[in-house]
């Protein structure tokens, strides 16, 4: 058989030279098995192996009597490869809270200079609905969306795929986070303000001010979490 001696990645390496010349586009449908067996000079099971891997890895998808093509989807598929990644790694708080904090150090100059008008009415939303929320978990909910969006405003999809796979550990992380800081603040006022801050910065155009929300938001997270 040869999977012994590896010769499907002559299939994975040809896939990836392919797309680096740019013959091979998101959405382009690969040559026949017979085809790349002829090609690459390996037997169809080496290529079926091939494909199988890199369909596995979300690079692939194959329709039923058509063939196999070039995924287009690449930004879910990073960003749950990465989740599955961190799950694995077993990230903790700590981890999860330096990592944030450098996506969206980095992301904030590049939402400022490319967020769009429809990006700023959702912060502007996003910013009443902390006002407004009639429950903390409501908050939590426009917290996570406030700090979602100005990433994704980067359009970068390595920071947004990065910061997407963090989401499902987020999720119980922002609960414990503002519940430990609330429970030792006089009042969220001072959490939500870091939040005023960040996102008019960002609808302004005010890097120097969204950068102190930041500052200010994640200086609380690290004085006052548990």
């Amino acid at each position: 058989m040869d999977q012994g001696n590896r010769t499907y990645k002559r299939l994975i390496d040809y896939v990836k030279q392919e797309v680096q010349a740019g013959n091979l586009q998101p959405g382009d449908r690969l040559p026949t098995e017979r085809d790349l067996a002829l090609r690459l000079e390996i037997s169809r099971n080496s290529v079926r192996e091939g494909l199988r891997l890199l369909e596995n890895m979300g690079i692939l998808y194959s329709r039923q009597g058509s063939g196999n093509y070039l995924s287009s989807n690449f930004d879910h598929t990073m960003a749950e490869m990465l989740a599955f990644m961190y799950f694995i790694k077993g990230m903790n708080d700590r981890s999860v809270t330096e990592f944030r904090w450098a996506i969206e150090r980095a992301a904030l100059p590049l939402a400022i200079e490319r967020i769009d008008a429809d990006e700023k009415s959702e912060l502007e939303e996003m910013i009443i609905g902390l006002e407004k929320a009639p429950t903390e978990q409501k908050r939590i909910f426009y917290d996570r969306e406030l700090h979602r969006i100005i990433v994704r405003a980067c359009r970068n999809d390595f920071l947004i795929a990065s910061y997407e796979a963090l989401t499902d550990l987020m999720d119980t992380y922002i609960q414990t986070m503002r519940a430990a800081i609330i429970e030792q603040m006089e009042s969220r006022n001072e959490l939500e303000s870091a939040h005023d801050d960040l996102a008019y910065g960002v609808i302004r155009g005010d890097l120097p001010l969204a950068l102190n929300g930041l500052e200010k938001h994640y200086t609380y997270i690290n004085q006052f979490k548990k």
